[in-house]
Order: structure tokens, then C-alpha cells, then sequence
């Protein structure tokens, strides 16, 4: 069973009927595979649904989202550990600008020896040659 690191992305679309890509993040979702996200994931998903004049869910569901994403994947934090492995991260492939958040995830996952993740955003992440991409489009 491989550990696979779920991108935001993928529980955006996941919640999204209306999405190209629900199917395959549900496909993901209630898969056989060891599932993680990070406490930066489900921060991120917050702002993503609840932003603007007329955000996408409110608060309460989005809470309840994250509750039910929490049961199918398990949460990794930050620690000192992670910061160490995103300063080598940092020096290495110097990200510049909002790449960093993208960076600390990387890292997150590294540092808890989850080396696979499943995103639709592929661009920025491709340059860490430590993480492996998962195709979740097939092709």
C-alpha cells in the first residue's frame, strides 16, 4: 500500500459535482491507498471554499469537510524536523514567492516519509525530484 500525500486541490474537486475532476479525487479518496494530508492542506481548502462575497460553502460546512477528510486521511504537522527539511528544500531549488506554500508541503510530507503526491497542480511540484507525482488523470 503506498503513503500518498493528497493536495488540496484534489479535496477542492472532491466537493466539486460540477468539477472534470470529482470523479477521480472520490476515486482517490475511497481508494485502498494510505492517505495523508497536512494541517496546511486543510487551512488552505478553508480559505479556498469560504472566500468572497459569496464563498462556496459556509463556515460550518466547511468544517464539516474538514472533519470528514480528517477520517479518511491522517494529518501530518509541522515540526522541526519539517522546517530543516525546507530550508534544504529552499536552498536546493530556491522557490520564489507564493511556491514556497507548495515548498512547506513538500516538506510536511518528506519529513514523514511520504515521498508520493496526488495533485492536479503537477507544475508546482514538478521540480522536487524527492516527491513522486501520482498521474491521477492516466495519461
Amino acid at each position: 500500500m503506498s503513503k500518498i500525500l493528497v493536495d488540496t486541490n484534489v479535496l477542492v474537486y472532491a466537493k466539486d459535482a460540477d468539477s472534470e475532476y470529482h470523479q477521480v479525487s472520490i476515486k482517490l479518496l475511497k481508494g485502498s491507498e494510505q492517505l495523508f494530508i497536512t494541517s496546511k492542506n486543510l487551512t488552505e481548502y478553508y480559505a479556498v471554499v469560504t472566500k468572497g462575497e459569496k464563498p462556496l460553502l459556509r463556515t460550518t460546512e466547511a468544517l464539516n469537510d474538514i472533519e470528514e477528510f480528517i477520517s479518511i486521511c491522517k494529518i501530518l504537522y509541522t515540526s522541526e524536523i519539517t522546517q530543516q527539511k525546507l530550508v534544504q528544500l529552499i536552498l536546493k531549488y530556491q522557490p520564489k514567492g507564493l511556491l514556497i506554500h507548495d515548498f512547506e508541503i513538500a516538506a510536511i510530507a518528506l519529513a514523514n516519509d511520504v515521498k508520493k503526491l496526488a495533485t492536479f497542480n503537477r507544475r508546482d511540484f514538478q521540480g522536487i525530484k524527492e516527491i513522486e507525482l501520482i498521474n491521477l488523470l492516466g495519461s
